[in-house]
């Protein structure tokens, strides 16, 4: 479910050479110029074409720029609701002051002379519909990869079950997880650790890959897990000891464990605070199972 950029390098950069043109070629005889082909005295408005594609390309920059800032920071999967609105916050009030300071610039450079009142009025009506734009496209294509990812994460868990269920005989070692399209039934060393956020639980198998479960919290999903092999380090994570890779004190008797691998690919490993409560406990299961 995490994910880095939502697209290539190479498809934004053909984005922006075939929206940006387009957009600005529109906007400068719309909006601006108001003159078109055909109609006496007509030129082409080089002047209102520069600035818009200026202004855009600007804003275009500083919108990916916090989409994926806010993808590394606040993954839509860990709380879309809060992802949007951050999103839509960020990007319009970026986008304003790209605005103030690029549009005037622009209109010095490529008109020899300041926007007039008008003119100003004019380039907010098509700034805001460009950061609606580039927000809603990023968006949208955010959503048609988790789209995709879900369904090949589905038609992985379906031949992964079912080569568990012919490949391994001792079927009392495996761990039954609730996953969308049934039930996954893995050894506990594959496992990793759940991750809890949102309503959400994902298991984290060793190996990187993210799978969304259908519980809402770990009292329904502790139920079936072995005490054996997990342990319930926070309110956000049960972890097998095989994720494990260092225990470290803290302040106030709590403990910093750091396992692996992270819930961000481009991070090394994850770091899990502990209370004091549980140190004991953790110490006790660690020694237990070892």
């Amino acid at each position: 479910m995490a994910t880095n950029a939502t697209i290539s390098y190479r498809r934004s950069i053909f984005l922006r050479l075939a929206v940006i043109p387009i957009a600005a070629l529109v906007a400068s005889h719309v909006v601006f110029s108001q003159i078109f082909p055909g109609q006496p005295g007509y030129h082409f408005p080089w002047s209102y074409f520069l600035t818009v594609a200026t202004v855009m390309f600007s804003c275009w920059e500083v919108n990916l720029f916090i989409f994926r800032w806010l993808d590394d920071r606040l993954p839509f999967w860990q709380n879309p609701t809060r992802r949007l609105i951050f999103q839509i916050i960020l990007g319009g009030v970026a986008t304003l002051l790209t605005f103030a300071v690029v549009f005037p610039l622009a209109q010095r450079l490529y008109m020899q002379h300041w926007p007039t009142p008008a003119m100003v009025t004019r380039g907010v009506v098509v700034c805001v519909t460009l950061a609606t734009f580039v927000n809603g496209g990023y968006v949208g294509f955010y959503l048609m990869q988790a789209f995709w990812a879900e369904r090949q994460n589905n038609t992985s868990e379906s031949k992964l079950a079912l080569a568990d269920a012919n490949t391994l005989p001792n079927s009392q070692t495996l761990v039954s997880v609730d996953v969308s399209n049934g039930q996954l039934r893995l050894p506990p060393e594959e496992i990793a650790y759940f991750y809890s956020a949102g309503g959400l639980i994902l298991l984290v198998k060793t190996d990187g890959l993210q799978i969304a479960t259908r519980y809402a919290s770990f009292a329904q999903l502790t139920p079936s897990l072995d005490g054996r092999y997990f342990f319930q380090l926070s309110r956000q994570f049960i972890v097998s000891l095989g994720a494990v890779r260092a225990v470290q004190d803290d302040v106030n008797r709590k403990l910093i464990v750091t396992l692996v691998p992270a819930l961000h690919r481009q991070e090394s490993h994850q770091e899990v605070v502990v209370s004091r409560y549980r140190r004991i406990d953790l110490h006790k299961w660690m020694q237990s199972v070892e």
